[in-house]
């Protein structure tokens, strides 16, 4: 299930090194778009940092990764119905570290996958809200292609920011739940356990 979720994860989340982007100069389709090209021109140039400095080139893929994602609103909704009874620093500790393990697995993996493709597909209706929308993607891989979501919405800051991804039927979000309430259950709800665990999990 680990290295399911894991390639799932890797083949979606081709997003990344792009300026940031608003709402006035840029949809959010063609925001997802541009960005998956400029991510396929990082590994392009730049793959064989990872066998020369594998910390430098996650670090470089992190980077370009972490200001178009909302962490802190992916993990919160991870967190789910426990969010409410934590406290700030359990918040701000978890935040951290699901950022972390999501950065680390996306760059570890990213390079076993460098000849796949994803496709932005136009949009199919109008947004029934202005400030969210949803990206559908094909997935293209040697042997076959996967139908994917992306959920994006307008920060304050008025830039697109993806909070959740479903692939193939997946929804990466309601996976991640589920290991954080499973956790939960295993550790009589004790939520800096939790997070502990997480945290050495990276």
């Amino acid at each position: 299930m680990r290295r399911t979720l894991k390639q799932l994860l890797v083949l979606t989340l081709f997003i990344g090194n792009s300026l940031v982007i608003t709402a006035e100069s840029i949809s959010a389709h063609e925001h997802a778009e541009r960005t998956h090209n400029n991510i396929i021109l990082i590994l392009q140039t730049k793959n064989a940092l990872f066998e020369e400095d594998s910390e430098l080139f996650i670090q470089e893929i992190s980077n370009a990764f972490s200001p178009i994602v909302d962490f802190q609103r992916i993990a919160r909704n991870v967190m789910g119905k426990y969010y409410k009874v934590s406290t700030s620093s359990q918040r701000d500790r978890f935040a951290e570290a699901f950022r972390t393990s999501l950065l680390n697995t996306y760059s570890k993996t990213l390079i076993e996958f460098k000849d796949e493709k994803i496709l932005v597909l136009p949009p199919k209706n109008k947004s029934k809200s202005p400030n969210k929308v949803k990206v559908d993607i094909e997935i293209i891989t040697s042997s076959k292609s996967y139908p994917g979501v992306y959920s994006m919405y307008l920060d304050k800051n008025n830039e697109w920011k993806i909070i959740n991804i479903v692939v193939n039927g997946i929804n990466l979000g309601l996976t991640f739940r589920s290991q954080f309430y499973s956790l939960m259950e295993k550790n009589n709800n004790d939520i800096s356990i939790v997070i502990d665990e997480w945290i050495a999990s990276l």
